[in-house]
């Protein structure tokens, strides 16, 4: 009777691990919460970062995703390195930054970031108004000019471009709000902004409504120099129409809003994801949900650029759809 209890007391155990260690991938380890750093809720971050949500926690078996409000890219990735989140929408400077202990980050390196995907770029738009005689980056010289709120993602991009290419400390430098900037602009009391966004920005499809503006091209050699100084931002063409405004395809830089995840997240999960979304319902539901969405991409070159390596995830998608050899 006793070599009989301890067969079966055996037996149970042994049923017990067989149950609770499938094989990799089965159902039973396919579990997973995670959370989605995103922005100020009601912020386009924020209402991207839903559609994400939403779109992969209802088609990925096994897995949930809730979008986090935080206060945007800077807290996203300080979030990240304190493991207080999985994974959220960063630019590319604040990637570049935290990965080295640079800038905002200077007491705060942290290594474990992982590319997803590229999201969308954002242009610098240089804006002025037809009446005024400013056709070139160098008419700026002596002008009063609006970069954004300081802290801003404009101001950030703007400085680090005007720094980059000389003309800082060239130009009397105003910080106004957007929409400050725009009506300061109509009114006269400054003679261009700088506003950075996705293609095309409400507040200058409103400001051309009642004045007609210009949009000052950036000249190929200060791209050169800017994405030389900063390898993170990218070169950005606006295309002809986006305004009524801009006749032909016009040349100025940008930045890049990306999707970054702890490497310490599960394979399967980044997968899974990228596989949803980079689907055609899943575009096409994405792209319902913002239009920026249209731009979604692997973006390895960029990634490379800023020596940001991919989540395992993403290299295993990336390597099936022939983006990475």
């Amino acid at each position: 009777m006793k070599n009989f209890s301890k067969m079966l007391i055996s037996l149970i155990l042994l049923a017990s691990l067989l149950v609770g260690c499938g094989a990799p991938g089965e159902e039973g380890d396919r579990r997973a919460d995670v959370s989605f750093a995103t922005s100020g809720q009601g912020g386009t971050f924020y209402v991207a970062g839903a559609g994400i949500s939403s779109l992969v926690t209802n088609e990925v078996e096994g897995l949930t995703v809730t979008a986090e409000v935080t206060k945007g890219v800077v807290e996203n990735v300080r979030l990240m390195a304190a493991g207080e989140t999985e994974m959220g929408f960063a630019y590319g400077s604040t990637a570049y930054n935290i990965q080295r202990g640079l800038a905002e980050f200077v007491d705060q390196k942290y290594e474990g970031l992982r590319a997803v995907a590229n999201i969308h770029d954002g242009a610098l738009n240089f804006v002025t108004l037809e009446k005024y005689d400013i056709f070139t980056l160098d008419d700026l010289v002596g002008k009063k000019v609006s970069i954004g709120p300081k802290g801003s993602g404009s101001a950030s991009v703007a400085t680090e471009f005007l720094t980059s290419v000389g003309l800082f400390d060239k130009i009397s430098i105003e910080y106004l709000s957007f929409d400050d900037s725009a009506s300061s602009l109509r009114d006269g009391h400054i003679d261009a902004l700088i506003i950075g966004g996705t293609s095309p920005i409400p507040a200058l499809i409103e400001l051309e409504a009642s004045h007609p503006m210009r949009l000052i091209p950036v000249d190929q050699a200060r791209v050169d120099k800017f994405l030389t100084d900063y390898p993170y931002h990218v070169s950005y063409t606006v295309p002809v129409g986006v305004y009524t405004s801009v006749k032909q395809p016009l040349l100025t830089v940008g930045y890049s809003v990306i999707w970054v995840a702890n490497e310490d997240v599960p394979e399967w999960v980044i997968y899974e994801m990228l596989k949803t979304m980079f689907s055609t319902s899943g575009r096409e539901y994405l792209k319902n949900v913002q239009a920026a969405f249209r731009e979604m991409s692997p973006g390895i070159e960029r990634f490379e650029k800023i020596a940001l390596p991919l989540h395992p995830g993403a290299l295993k998608f990336y390597k099936e759809t022939g983006d990475v050899k």
